[in-house]
């Protein structure tokens, strides 16, 4: 084969293109992520100040600065990100419990590492935790209806039961499990939302002592009944 000067610049031109279309593949694959991470967060605040039910996809992008055809390039309807944001936001809830409990000895320190973990994911992330216990997420809870959109609640769900079973003369029922999963989030979202209009976290985690140590000693007593 002959080479000329032409060949050459050929050449190089195809080199060229094998080293930037990579280059602009990850380009475009970062564009697409801080677009999806935009609706996610806007999407968030949204859920947070009016519930899943009241949001549309019309002001999740206004908020995020989108326009709609973009919405829909990352999720197919409205359910597929709230979908998205509460598999996000059990994640996170998770690590944060695991964090909290460490490696309980007694059901007491088990209960104590749970209640702890829904109290910073609240001070810290407020706003995931009134995504999933917003009402109809909690009461979907409570109830074991199954969806899509609630299947991250079973991962939650599970947690609490593997968390606490080893303290426990017997199986538990998946109801017993689901009622005190929503005893516990109830407890911190009721206080935790009067107590975070006034006071700082530090102060919130003083003040809800006492009042942990009545909801725990409750909730051992159910949990130890038949």
């Amino acid at each position: 084969m002959v080479l000329t000067r032409g060949s050459n610049v050929t050449i190089k031109s195809s080199v060229n293109d094998v080293v930037t279309q990579p280059e602009m593949q990850n380009r475009t694959q970062r564009r697409a992520s801080k677009t999806r991470t935009r609706l996610l967060k806007a999407a968030l605040s949204i859920f947070a100040e009016v519930g899943t039910d009241a949001a549309t996809i019309e002001v999740i992008t206004q908020r995020a600065d989108l326009g709609k055809g973009t919405f829909y390039r990352h999720f197919a309807d409205k359910s597929e990100i709230i979908r998205a944001l509460t598999e996000q936001c059990v994640g996170g809830l998770l690590e944060v419990i695991s964090r909290s409990t460490g490696e309980p000895h007694s059901l007491q320190e088990a209960l104590n590492g749970l209640v702890n973990g829904h109290v910073e994911f609240f001070l810290s992330r407020q706003e995931e935790y009134i995504l999933l216990f917003q009402g109809r997420m909690l009461l979907k809870l409570d109830r074991g209806l199954a969806c899509d959109i609630d299947r991250p609640y079973e991962d939650y769900l599970r947690c609490v039961g593997e968390l606490i079973e080893p303290f426990l003369p017997q199986p538990v029922e998946e109801a017993k499990i689901r009622r005190l999963a929503c005893a516990v989030t109830g407890f911190v979202s009721g206080f935790l939302s009067f107590a975070m209009i006034t006071m700082k976290p530090q102060s919130v985690r003083e003040s809800i002592q006492p009042l942990r140590d009545a909801f725990l000693g409750g909730a051992i007593s159910f949990m130890k009944q038949p």
